[in-house]
């Protein structure tokens, strides 16, 4: 229940130790407060902030690409911060990059090429229900024939190339495409070609063997794209094999990456003096204490400073209060301030409490405000969640001596009674909480301190 006193440190080091130290500072961050080196460096001559590129933000953005590639979840493991050789990861990510490229560009390969298969399946069987000899249509020698398809979107444009000398023929039709074939002139199939090519046409090439019978075509066509398949399949399990043998090794590097990055972040509060650099933080910890903290950094020099040597540039000491958790809850009524040496976090609880307790004691009212507590702490542990659940005990306990839920249904003979009525006994202890907080808030002022600069 005391406020504990401040001290300002200046913690120096050599820059090779940097993670070292925003590592320890991580370790101890309930009880050191560094202070904003923008703050420290403002206008000093050879001083500067130390806000160099962060070099964990490329190999992290190589590792989630890595992740994506082989569809693993970028889970964070854990919080520990663990220092890490960057050379290490980038040799890493380029042995799984290359990897994963070879096996990737070989079945992109047979995709696209069973993709061009399908295709060619699909317009072998639209030649053949149209009657078109595959045969004659290769041996022409003035004439040149295309076959593919459009966009089913934009096969209505080819109105408006009437005046070119072609001729179509719409061989089938999907929700997505026209298949057809065109013809024109070898010697102004150029233009004609240009015209499709607007419309999205694509060309289907028909293989070298598409000629006689087309039905054996068509079978030979299916089979070699039933063995690709099995071939793409292939290359999954390679690329399955990959993700095996290197998830856990890419998500215990990417935790640390992850909270390496975060880490730092924090060199906002690192001052560069060039040769060296600083961290000048507030601390309840003694200069004994600090340096005991940092004696396994080499480097590490600390020089206590006086907590005031830069409130001109807006740096002002925190006030450190350490209360039990119990009354932790209440410190925020009466919040302690700079030059106070008084805290009356428990005596506002005590009062709080106890007042609550005998009158505003009832069963229902001091379960609904422990629900409520419960409640408004379900996402995120907060002092006002807190206090309502340590009053709605008080009051709950209260209430077992009354017997009474909200103050309508008594359960059993009341232990106790006051001789008031249940809204004069509201009235009076609020007065008399009200008078309370008024002698507390004296006192603070009282026993305040000045702050002598």
């Amino acid at each position: 229940m005391a406020i504990m006193k401040t001290h300002f440190f200046n913690i120096s080091f050599e820059h090779k130790d940097l993670m070292k130290m925003l590592i320890k500072m991580t370790e101890y961050q309930e009880n050191m407060f560094p202070q904003d080196s923008r703050k420290i460096a403002n206008n000093v001559k050879g001083v500067s902030v130390m806000d160099a590129v962060n070099p964990y933000n490329e190999p992290l953005d190589n590792i989630y690409h890595i992740l994506s590639r082989l569809n693993l979840e970028s889970n964070v493991q854990d919080s520990e911060f663990k220092e890490i050789n960057l050379h290490n990861v980038n040799k890493l990510i380029d042995e799984i990059n290359d990897e994963v490229d070879n096996i990737v560009n070989i079945k992109e390969g047979i995709v696209k090429e069973k993709e061009e298969n399908d295709e060619a399946v699909i317009l072998l069987r639209n030649l053949e229900e149209s009657k078109i000899s595959v045969d004659d249509v290769k041996n022409t020698k003035y004439i040149t024939c295309r076959f593919g398809k459009i966009p089913v979107n934009e096969f209505t444009k080819i109105q408006y190339y009437r005046d070119y000398e072609f001729i179509f023929k719409e061989l089938n039709r999907s929700k997505q495409y026209v298949w057809i074939v065109y013809a024109g002139l070898t010697n102004s199939i150029s233009q004609i070609d240009n015209a499709f090519s607007s419309m999205s046409f694509e060309q289907i090439t028909l293989p070298d063997f598409a000629h006689g019978k087309i039905h054996e075509a068509i079978n030979e066509l299916t089979e070699e794209s039933i063995a690709m398949e099995k071939y793409i399949n292939k290359m999954d399990s390679k690329l399955e094999g990959v993700k095996n043998k290197y998830q856990e090794k890419l998500l215990d590097t990417f935790t640390s990456l992850y909270n390496l990055k975060k880490l730092y972040d924090h060199c906002r509060y690192v001052v560069d003096f060039s040769q060296k650099a600083s961290i000048y933080t507030f601390s309840s910890y003694d200069l004994k204490e600090i340096e005991t903290i940092f004696k396994n950094i080499d480097s590490v020099k600390v020089m206590e400073l006086p907590v005031n040597i830069y409130e001109n540039r807006n740096i002002t000491a925190p006030i450190l209060v350490k209360n039990n958790s119990f009354f932790k809850p209440f410190e925020n009524i009466l919040s302690v301030a700079l030059g106070d040496t008084f805290d009356p976090t428990i005596f506002v609880a005590v009062i709080t409490m106890v007042i609550g307790a005998i009158c505003v004691g009832d069963i229902g009212v001091g379960a609904l405000l422990i629900v409520l507590g419960f409640l408004f702490t379900i996402k995120k542990t907060n002092n006002f969640g807190g206090m309502l659940k340590r009053i709605g005990a008080a009051i709950l306990i209260g209430g077992l001596f009354y017997g009474t839920v909200f103050y309508q249904i008594e359960l059993y003979q009341p232990l106790f009674n006051l001789p008031l009525h249940v809204i004069h006994t509201f009235l009076f202890g609020f007065s008399v909480w009200i008078i309370a907080i008024i002698i507390l808030i004296i006192a603070k002022k009282v026993t305040r301190k000045s702050i002598k600069i």
